[in-house]
């Protein structure tokens, strides 16, 4: 009893949890907030402007044309050193100046529609990317950029009331490839992510790539996950105890991956004495930027950027006990049709004041992206504690109520069954017969015995008949059958 009680305790002690899985009917769900990038950081006709003139001393590779390119390329023809280059050469400028180099919002939005109502630029918020440049956010922090913390005031958000594509979010954007760097930019089109408005998005690592030249159709699914915190296994945090420059930088809540980065920047500060251009910088410091030009700066960095990919960083950084993730189904198809083209080539005219172009340019140059809900409920997953204090002392009762029960009721049954049995089998080994039982049918009165009997028994023993017996009687109405030799059965009546 002691052990089994023990093993409860113990199991209790672990916490263990268990994973409830509903489906929840909402007659309206908060719609995502859609980040979209331009694949090209920087627009080529700016680094030749004369403002940004300087940067082609330190980056002479973007007007390398292709057969002057380096043997140390990537398959797609990149070098990783110029790629690492011209990010160090971007981060030392302002910030102002890195939004002037991307791609503009009033250049790439066509047109907006939101569950069949216009949306203008006034729905988007601008964040700068280390990876992608300019960035633009719908439906999030509106207004809002930068923040002394998380959801200090409640934005508005925008709500889907139906499910389907008439009900969600399109856009059609002109993606500007005459602009692309020839040396950097190998793909074309815009990187989409999905993710809540209070949620850091991290494009470069988490989204997809929507190609120009069609309609991309991005159905989603919302799954939201509710964590325990400690002491349960899965150890979840809100982020209160824990620093994360994403969000006393740009006001947003916990993040297990924005976690990640903001210790490999601290690890970086700690150890090479200057901080990456990837990630936001802690507020308060003055730490300088590091000089990958510089052989053992390049080094630190090189190694505590591999440790960080790889996982190898000792930093705590727990799951977050709410977490909304957006399941994607993606379908697409050419946009424009070859009907509709001449009809859009109008249109685009109109609204970039730009002359006619041809079809081929047109479907090089526009994306066209539709974002909507599948279906309005979503899938909860919560997570309960598999056993509770009630849990705990129930089983500890049941425990002690069964092994007080059987040292005390079903031991004693058990010997008093026990005992009965061995009473039985001695008394059967006392009593027993050695002769066979009495035959019950057997006549033990002579009287009703056979004639040639009782008259052999009664030549050695007279025996004087009953007037009233009626066995004689019987035996003298048959003297042909006892002379032909039938044997006399007493329990017979003849007919008289």
């Amino acid at each position: 009893m002691v052990w089994q009680c023990s093993q409860v305790i113990a199991t209790f002690l672990r916490y263990p949890t268990q994973e409830k899985v509903t489906m929840v009917n909402s007659p309206r769900l908060a719609f995502p907030a859609v980040t979209f990038c331009n694949l090209n950081r920087a627009r080529m006709s700016k680094l030749n402007s004369s403002r940004f003139r300087f940067l082609s001393s330190e980056l002479p590779f973007l007007f390398r044309r292709e057969g002057n390119q380096n043997e140390s390329t990537t398959p797609e023809g990149i070098s990783v050193a110029d790629d690492r280059q011209f990010a160090f050469a971007l981060s030392r400028l302002t910030v102002q100046e890195q939004k002037e180099l991307g791609h503009q919002l009033e250049d790439m939005l066509i047109s907006c529609v939101f569950h069949g109502e216009i949306c203008d630029q006034s729905f988007f918020t601008p964040i700068l990317n280390h990876k992608l440049g300019n960035c633009y956010t719908f439906n999030g922090q509106r207004g809002s950029a930068m923040r002394t913390g998380p959801r200090d005031a409640e934005p508005d958000i925008l709500n889907a009331t139906k499910a389907g594509v008439s009900y969600g979010l399109t856009m059609e954007l002109f993606i500007e490839q005459s602009e692309y760097i020839e040396t950097l930019s190998t793909t074309a089109g815009v990187r989409v992510a999905l993710h809540s408005q209070w949620e850091m998005p991290f494009p470069e690592e988490e989204g997809v790539n929507v190609p120009p030249g069609q309609e991309s159709d991005i159905g989603v699914v919302k799954v939201h996950v509710h964590r325990l915190e400690e002491p349960f296994s899965s150890k979840c945090t809100r982020g209160h105890e824990i620093r994360n420059y994403y969000s006393e930088v740009y006001g947003m809540a916990y993040s297990q991956e924005a976690c990640k980065k903001s210790c490999g920047q601290a690890k970086i500060i700690k150890n090479c004495g200057c901080r990456m251009w990837e990630f936001p910088a802690p507020p308060g410091t003055e730490v300088p930027l590091c000089n990958i030009s510089e052989t053992t700066v390049n080094h630190c960095v090189s190694l505590y950027e591999y440790k960080l990919s790889h996982d190898l960083l000792r930093c705590h950084c727990p799951l977050q006990c709410e977490e909304e993730i957006f399941e994607l189904t993606l379908s697409s198809a050419q946009w424009p049709s070859a009907m509709y083209l001449d009809s859009f080539s109008r249109r685009l005219k109109n609204r970039r004041g730009t002359s006619s172009q041809s079809s081929e340019n047109i479907r090089d140059n526009v994306v066209k992206l539709v974002v909507y809900y599948q279906q309005l409920n979503y899938e909860l997953i919560e997570e309960t504690p598999a056993m509770q204090l009630v849990d705990l002392v129930s089983s500890l009762g049941g425990l002690v109520g069964l092994w007080i029960g059987v040292s005390v009721c079903t031991v004693a049954e058990f010997l008093e069954l026990c005992l009965s049995i061995i009473t039985f089998s001695v008394r059967q080994a006392l009593y027993r017969e050695d002769d066979s039982p009495p035959n019950p049918y057997t006549i033990c009165d002579p009287a009703l015995q056979a004639p040639e009997l009782s008259r052999h028994t009664s030549s050695s023993a007279p025996t004087q008949t009953p007037a009233h017996d009626a066995a004689p009687l019987l035996w003298s109405h048959q003297p042909e059958k006892h002379q032909q030799g039938y044997e006399f059965n007493p329990y017979m009546v003849d007919e008289l």
